[in-house]
């Protein structure tokens, strides 16, 4: 009876001791848990996600660090997260770098993408409540330590090429709007206009100067159930207007003025990337500019209702 008193109080006593252990394990394991599983909200990473280069002519990338397992935040903890979100972050932006397409067949090389890099901007560096660490950087596509001053090489300036035919100008176009319709519109660094016989706008027509600061085209979305043409976001929504409305014309940001000549394309080339236009268009357009020299401005913009990679 002895025997089977003692053996019943070993059991019960090693089922004691195995409980309060695993206990103690799954207390102490807790935090580790929280460490190793943590990321950011969701909410956040949707609200961070870079848009366009063509809609805002810059690139943004959000990289994130883990803080490593420490009892408290700390400064030191802080800045090893930072140093993981940094390189994460200059990753991201190196990929979308060298994702923008100069041309349909040409891309930054890995050295231009390197430099590039270097003269990002921190937009924002956020942490949470276990040290987290959320940084979002920016290198602008035109203007100063830009993508373009990588994408475009001096070259020799070319002069416009003459009209073939005689044609009447106006002389009061302020820009040119290429419309594109439906059709698939690839946006590129460097595009050009093509007649059937030849190229009538290209980089090395324009001052590079100019192209730096703004680039060769601009790029906007056409509403596809319409013939109206983005002006402007306001309240959160965009505004759409036809061409040479009261609203287009007062409250256009548009490059190619409030007063453009619009040209329908027939064809894309290059992948998408280059409209083909008529011959009788192609003249319209340089005759047109010998007068109010729009082209030398760099007053033209591609708009679609299909462009590719585009968020509306």
């Amino acid at each position: 009876m002895r025997k089977i008193f003692f053996t019943a109080f070993a059991v019960a006593a090693i089922i004691f001791m195995f409980t309060v252990t695993e206990n103690l394990r799954v207390e102490n394991s807790e935090p580790e848990k929280i460490f190793d599983t943590h990321e950011p909200s969701h909410e956040k990473i949707l609200q961070k996600q870079p848009e366009n280069w063509w809609e805002t002519n810059i690139l943004t990338a959000t990289g994130h660090g883990t803080a490593p397992e420490a009892e408290e935040v700390t400064r030191r903890t802080k800045a090893l997260a930072k140093r993981v979100a940094m390189m994460d972050a200059q990753r991201k932006l190196a990929e979308q770098i060298a994702g923008v397409h100069v041309t349909a067949t040409k891309n930054l090389v890995k050295t231009q993408v390197e430099a590039v890099v270097k003269y990002f901007t921190v937009v924002s560096e956020d942490y949470d409540e276990f040290g987290n660490c959320t940084v979002v950087l920016s290198v602008p596509i035109f203007g100063v330590n830009s993508v373009a001053q990588f994408a475009f090489p001096r070259v020799d300036k070319k002069n416009f090429p003459p009209p073939i035919e005689t044609v009447n100008a106006s002389g009061n176009y302020t820009g040119l709007i290429i419309d594109c319709g439906n059709l698939e519109l690839n946006p590129v660094l460097s595009p050009e206009i093509r007649d059937e016989n030849q190229t009538i706008y290209a980089y090395d027509n324009l001052e590079r100067q100019k192209v730096l600061e703004r680039g060769v085209v601009g790029y906007v979305a056409k509403k596809s159930d319409e013939d109206l043409i983005f002006v402007k976001t306001s309240g959160g929504k965009n505004i759409f207007a036809q061409i040479g409305s009261k609203i287009f014309v007062a409250e256009s940001n548009s490059r190619a003025g409030n007063n453009p000549l619009v040209i329908k394309v027939s064809a894309l080339n290059d992948d998408g990337t280059c409209p083909v236009i008529s011959t009788e268009d192609a003249d319209k357009i340089l005759a047109e500019n010998q007068i109010s020299h729009f082209l030398d401005d760099g007053a033209v913009v591609f708009k679609s209702n299909r462009i590719r990679g585009m968020r509306m």
